[in-house]
């Protein structure tokens, strides 16, 4: 299935508040643009996951007690194998286009949050132009996109254990063009107590959980 217009995807962006009533309390989602794992809701013709606000590296207790902090690029577990679930090749990762910009465009990134953990979103953009490559954390780093009211690059959650809908608005590079680009979610979580590395302890310090989501677009 191709690309829908905006109006069915704000149109399909409600019937997920509908699911949402009768749904699973998780943690969270990328609805636009379109996630891999999330595309299915939006009605796109790619598989279903019923999990994708739980693309949260593994758990907590995985990407720390197990993987030593690390994360799929996508959220996936870092110890699954090549290409993880929500990769290109993957279950979700088929590299289908689902909503295209111009450069230098302001994008409002919509997020679906079933229980909020504090913290912040940042957004990350990685130029691939290649479907069926697997991205990297190196290439999504070169572009750690602003948000477009000029306040940086985190964009911060003050609530914990909402169920809260967020967009946030961020401004895509003025010199950026591609016919597939991977946009990457990147919420770290704020609600664990931990050392804050200069000899003090205090919420939001230390090992957090993160949850992660990728959308394929195209910006021209």
């Amino acid at each position: 299935m191709g690309l829908l217009s905006r109006e069915s995807l704000v149109w399909g962006f409600g019937l997920t508040l509908l699911y949402a009533a009768v749904g699973v309390i998780g943690h969270g989602r990328l609805m636009y643009p379109p996630s891999r794992s999330s595309a299915w809701r939006l009605g796109f013709d790619t598989p279903e996951n019923f999990n994708d606000n739980e693309l949260f590296c593994g758990g907590f207790g995985i990407q720390y007690g197990q993987n030593d902090g690390k994360c799929g690029v996508c959220g996936d577990n870092w110890a699954d194998p090549q290409p993880r679930d929500n990769e290109a090749g993957g279950l979700y990762g088929t590299g289908l286009i689902t909503a295209n910009f111009t450069k230098g465009q302001e994008v409002d990134v919509e997020i679906e949050l079933t229980t909020t953990h504090q913290g912040y979103f940042e957004l990350r953009l990685c130029v691939n132009n290649d479907p069926t490559q697997i991205i990297t954390d190196a290439c999504l780093d070169e572009h750690l996109l602003e948000l477009a009211d000029g306040s940086g690059t985190k964009y911060p959650i003050a609530t914990e254990n909402d169920w809260i809908y967020v967009t946030a608005r961020v401004k895509l590079p003025q010199d950026v063009a591609c016919t597939q680009c991977v946009l990457q979610w990147h919420y770290r979580g704020g609600n664990n107590w931990g050392e804050c590395g200069d000899g003090t302890e205090g919420m939001g310090c230390g090992d957090q959980e993160i949850f992660r989501a990728c959308a394929d677009i195209g910006i021209y």
